[in-house]
């Protein structure tokens, strides 16, 4: 079969999982990604790795439109509202969530390096995860623009910690490019990174603002995205920092975020379907056979982090009871930004011998089934789900 063929039938699957788990009374996302993981290689292998691997590029559109949203939140008016509790609940976690990622998984085994990699990407919040559920019960209120702005601090302090991590570790492998060409490095691809992240921007609302018809609009989003997403291959930087830069750049730029938001939902729907179900079809269960033991410390060790983190730091603020409770449930899905960044430090990082994909892969498997869950218990608690 031929790729388009294999496209068609992952949405019309996918739509069938999501339906399937609508009926079960659980959130369509589940059924996206366990309808994938049954198609992938741990049971039908209909998506064989190699097909998988040839899709990338499906992957490479929906984190792209994904950093656009969560960017989207990071508008003044929510930091205004809420800027210094945001900061307070997102150091609270992700501090907790590193110390106990790399603790827990350099125990059981990993290399001292490696688990510092592993606790940096466990502070990772998959956008899909969380944003497919609110776009699926239309959630509008105090809990979900806190979770949605937290999602978008969380992986863009994380992206930033794992460039300077992974320089470092690089260094000190190979001296030739430790000390200031190492610094000179990070700098320069976070640099550029803001530098095509913010011209984007720039340009999408200059577009905004001139009234542009949303089906133009729309192919002028995804256009900048794939630009954005090229640019960062070419010159080695994260796609997801660039897109995501554009986002919030664009939304402050703007006076009408509607719009934005609106053209967004035109194509979120098919790149959710495509991407989750991608997702599980590339989830192979077989993992745990080599690095088990360290899965379920990378596991335990994310969830403790991002719920216990996040609940002690939100004591020190004034976010109401209720949601102190259950923000940490909101920010346990994880996907494809952990493992986009596990794929880069496994190149950086050859030494790794596949242990942090491997182990990140594993903590998806779990993480991308019942993170959606959590967080419609979370949006329940909290009554934005009546």
């Amino acid at each position: 079969m031929n790729h388009a063929l294999y496209i068609g039938i992952i949405l019309l699957i996918g739509t069938f999982g999501g339906k399937t788990a609508r009926i079960a009374r659980l959130p369509s996302v589940t059924g996206y990604i366990l309808i994938g993981l049954l198609l992938g290689p741990s049971f039908l292998n209909l998506f064989t790795k190699e097909l998988i691997g040839d899709l990338a590029f499906v992957n490479q559109i929906a984190l792209g439109i994904l950093s656009v949203s969560i960017g989207g939140e990071l508008h003044r008016n929510v930091f205004k509202k809420y800027g210094k509790r945001l900061f307070i609940i997102s150091f609270g976690d992700e501090l907790l969530t590193l110390i106990l990622g790399t603790g827990f998984t350099y125990l059981l085994g990993a290399p001292f390096d490696v688990a510092v990699i592993l606790g940096i990407l466990a502070m990772t919040v998959s956008p899909s995860g969380v944003i497919s559920i609110i776009n699926e019960y239309r959630t509008k209120g105090e809990f979900t623009k806190n979770v949605l702005a937290l999602v978008a601090i969380d992986n863009l302090n994380c992206i930033v910690i794992f460039g300077i991590a992974t320089a470092i570790i690089q260094g000190i492998y190979s001296p030739a490019i430790a000390g200031i060409g190492m610094i000179t490095s990070v700098i320069v691809e976070i640099g550029l990174a803001v530098i095509f992240g913010v011209l984007a921007g720039i340009a999408l609302a200059w577009m905004v603002r001139r009234n542009t018809e949303t089906p133009k609009l729309l192919t002028i989003l995804l256009g900048l995205v794939l630009v954005n997403t090229g640019l960062a291959d070419q010159f080695n930087l994260s796609a997801l920092l660039v897109n995501m830069i554009m986002g919030g750049v664009a939304t402050n730029m703007i006076p009408r975020r509607a719009v934005l938001a609106a053209t967004m939902e035109r194509v979120e729907l098919p790149i959710f379907i495509a991407f989750l179900t991608l997702a599980g079809a590339k989830l192979d269960l077989r993992i745990f056979d080599t690095v088990g033991l360290i899965v379920v410390g990378y596991v335990i060790a994310r969830f403790v982090g991002k719920s216990l983190g996040s609940y002690l730091a939100s004591k020190f603020t004034t976010l109401p009871v209720n949601m102190q409770r259950n923000i940490g449930l909101a920010l346990t899905p994880q996907a494809g930004v952990a493992i986009g960044l596990s794929i880069i430090a496994e190149e950086k990082m050859p030494h790794a011998s596949g242990m942090i994909t491997g182990v990140v892969l594993g903590g998806v498997i779990v993480f991308e089934i019942i993170g959606p869950l959590l967080v419609k218990v979370a949006l329940k608690n909290t009554g934005e789900i009546t």
